[in-house]
């Protein structure tokens, strides 16, 4: 039976009809594995076999060298024993010689015939027992090895006659070797290169004084720097190596980096007192200060002045006092970076002299999270405030004087145009009579002309304006360019006719649609024409032709034979106000404001407007270049007419206008073509008309003597059934804006085309029943 605390082995049995004998061993409590022969035997065998059990007939003796073989690759620790069951008499004890001179004297033990199962019992628990002293011993020399391979250095241990006994994993990667090209060798021989080193003479000093030793040394064959600690001992030696090659770079960094710091911070200090700038540090918890004598200078202190914190805020200006302690707060709140930047006035302690500062800073922190030092810089920059107050100011003023400069030109526009109002209305009127005489009516004309091109020279400065502030707007729509090309030279026709300009057109452009702005391109389009016709001599000839290029562009040429534009010129021709100097001012007239504004409404479109001419006398060609739409399948007038229906008989129109020309020449042509007008020149007798009469549409001019049309629109139109058309000398897009948002349906700013008022006043009668 097994004592207390025992525990039963594992026995391999070859032991042929052994069936009662392995029965009666686990009854003793034995793990038992049955191998029917000497070859299941081997294969079985382990590290967890205790003993091993054979019966002489199993040991065959042509089979028993392999038994051998593999009882000797068992490890140092481990000795199985082996129990052989022998026959009684000579022939057992001469099997037995037989085993036990194949095995090689192993642990082995002979029980003669007939077995006594006391005494295998007795014999297996013995080997249990071994067995368990044997793992013991293994389990000291797994912890020894683990102990040593966990050793970050390189472990090695050398006995008196300089021969390794034991290594690390880490001595192998650290030399390159395998272990046993170490084991069992002398360490001279394998690194023949180290004899005469500082290494050897180190190993040779510590064997000889029996003293430890520890150096750092590169050595060169590895290319390394190795950390040495040598321990002698009864036996020998001990020696830990360390590879330290990258601390050593590092340490070689760090020097580097404190010689290059060092460098930099003279650098800083002698770039620092060049540009006068001082440097300061702030120790809140005891209020202490230590700056440049930079800063003892700009808060008119004397050199070498100590200051203290209450000394430096006193002599900050009281009203910036505050940026300090907002600073303060914002650098110590939650989530800052501890960086500022800041700018106040300071004011000299000894002598009161103010000076504009900027102080860049940084808080540092101590592990509490309080504030442990300021540091930073001060820098003087009154002059840079001056100048930017200058700039300021100049700023200021140039707006200023822009604002009045768009005032009066708008009140310009407005007094310009308002005479003219009349002017074409009475024209429009005498050329509606059919009695006058041909040459009356060719007087008429060229009185028409030249008002509408006043009232063009009047636009364009408004025109301008409006560029220059961005304040022109496109309303883009599909544009047939081919048509928009026919639209421009009939407008132009009676100056092409008058002086026998001969006009050739090349319209070859297969994609001749673009998007864009229909009364903008009809302006750039009219502005080239009628400047060849200007420096065209009498018959000259204009060619305009459009093509297309590959990247579905549609190029415009307008080519002209007149007095051509000088090289120097043709840079600054489409600034506004150049026309080519005062020769050509004097002689052709004009505000060179035309090519300006064609330039700017073309960039508008995404295109692109050039000249090109040889010089004087040689004629001038004027491109543009606009995206066409990749179709030209859009068909139509480019500028289809407003709907012309038939106004209604004895429509009446309520008329408030208080000049009295403009009142009178639109009142005549209102009755003229058919309309009842009740005519008012003051917003009060505006009103007491409309409370009497049943109007269907209002035209108002905005600036009346005791109000404006835009509350009388407000006023009137705010059934939704009366529509109003306004009437004024502003025009620009706050005008139109304001209008439309008090209820008028359109805004015409004088001088008024008659055609295009009596289009949309039938365009708005027909649009609505009349009001009840």
């Amino acid at each position: 039976m097994e004592k207390p605390g025992e525990t039963a082995g594992t026995v391999l049995v070859a032991v042929p009809g052994g069936k009662g004998l392995m029965s009666t061993l686990a009854k003793h409590g034995f793990r038992v594995q049955a191998c029917k022969n000497l070859a299941e035997l081997i294969k079985r065998f382990d590290r967890s076999t205790d003993a091993i059990v054979l019966r002489q007939t199993t040991l065959v003796p042509s089979k028993t060298h392999l038994l051998a073989k593999a009882l000797a690759t068992q490890p140092p620790w481990s000795d199985v024993p082996v129990i052989f069951l022998a026959k009684a008499g000579s022939e057992g004890k001469k099997a037995s010689q037989r085993a036990l001179q194949i095995l090689g004297d192993p642990n082995m033990l002979v029980l003669p015939s007939p077995l006594r199962i006391v005494a295998l019992v007795t014999a297996l628990r013995a080997a249990a027992r071994t067995r368990r002293h044997q793992r013991a011993v293994r389990d000291l020399f797994e912890q020894r090895e683990a102990a040593l391979a966990s050793i970050s250095d390189a472990f090695s241990v050398i006995d008196r006659d300089w021969r390794y006994t034991y290594v690390n994993k880490r001595v192998l990667e650290l030399t390159g070797k395998r272990k046993e090209e170490l084991i069992g060798h002398v360490i001279w021989e394998v690194f023949p290169e180290a004899v005469g080193s500082e290494f050897y003479q180190r190993c040779h000093r510590a064997v000889e004084k029996q003293l430890p030793d520890h150096f750092q040394v590169f050595y060169k064959p590895w290319g390394r720097w190795i950390d040495t600690r040598i321990y002698p001992t009864s036996d020998g030696l001990a020696i830990y190596r360390a590879d330290i090659s990258e601390m050593m770079e590092q340490q070689k960094r760090l020097r580097e980096s404190e010689q290059r710091l060092h460098v930099a911070e003279e650098r800083i200090r002698l770039a620092l007192e060049a540009a006068d700038v001082g440097i300061f540090d702030y120790y809140p918890a005891v209020g202490v200060i230590r700056w440049s004598d930079r800063c003892n200078e700009l808060f008119g202190l004397p050199a070498g002045a100590k200051p203290d914190y209450a000394t430096y805020l006193n002599a900050i200006h009281p009203d910036d006092r505050h940026i300090i302690h907002e600073t303060i707060r914002e650098v110590l709140s939650p989530g800052s970076s501890g960086h500022y930047e800041i700018q106040y006035r300071a004011l000299g302690v000894a002598n009161s002299q103010e000076r504009w500062l900027e102080e860049k800073g940084r808080v540092l922190l101590d592990d509490a999270g309080r504030p442990a030092r300021f540091l930073g810089t001060i820098l003087e920059i009154t002059e840079r405030k001056l100048a930017e107050d200058a700039l300021k100011k100049a700023k200021q003023d140039a707006e200023d004087a822009n604002r009045a400069k768009d005032q009066f030109l708008a009140m310009l526009s407005h007094e310009l145009r308002t005479p003219l109002t009349p002017v074409l209305m009475t024209i429009a009127s005498l050329q509606r009579n059919y009695d006058i005489p041909d040459s009356a009516r060719r007087d008429l004309e060229v009185l028409r002309r030249n008002v509408e091109l006043e009232a063009l020279l009047i636009d364009d400065l408004l025109d301008l304006t409006r560029i220059a502030h961005g304040k022109l707007e496109l309303r883009n729509d599909a544009i047939d360019v081919h048509a928009s090309l026919s639209y421009a030279l009939g407008v132009s026709a009676a100056d092409l006719n008058e002086k026998q300009i001969n006009i050739q057109q090349d319209l070859a452009a297969r994609e001749h649609h673009c998007w864009a702005d229909a009364a903008r391109l009809q302006q750039v389009f009219w502005n080239i024409i009628k400047n060849a016709v200007k420096f065209t001599p009498a018959r000259g000839q204009l060619r305009i032709s459009t093509r297309n290029d590959a990247e579905h562009y549609i190029i415009i040429d307008f080519t002209d034979t007149g007095i051509g534009i000088n090289p120097e010129l043709q840079p600054r021709i489409f600034d506004a106000f150049e026309q080519g100097g005062s020769e050509v001012t004097n002689r052709y007239g004009g505000l060179g404001l035309g090519l300006a504004i064609s330039k700017r409404v073309i960039d508008l479109h995404g295109g692109k407007i050039s000249v090109q001419s040889e010089g004087r006398g040689t004629g001038a060609t004027f491109t543009i270049k606009l995206k066409a739409m990749e179709t030209s399948l859009l068909e139509g007038p480019a500028y289809p007419l407003d709907h012309d229906g038939s106004a209604r008989d004895s429509a009446e129109i309520l008329l408030v206008e208080d000049h009295e020309d403009t009142a009178r020449a639109l009142r005549r042509m209102l009755e003229n073509a058919g309309y009842q007008v009740g005519y008012a020149s003051t917003l009060a007798s505006a009103r007491d008309l409309a409370a009497k009469r049943r109007f269907r549409l209002v035209i108002s001019d905005l600036g009346l003597p005791d109000g404006s049309g835009l509350d009388l629109m407000g006023e009137l139109g705010a059934s939704g059934q009366l529509r109003g058309i306004a009437l004024s000398g502003f025009g620009s897009d706050n005008d139109i804006a304001a209008a439309k948002a008090a209820g008028f349906a359109e805004h015409f700013t004088k001088p008024v085309d008659w055609e295009r008022l009596r289009h949309t006043i039938h365009r708005l009668l027909d649009g609505r029943p009349p009001q009840l």
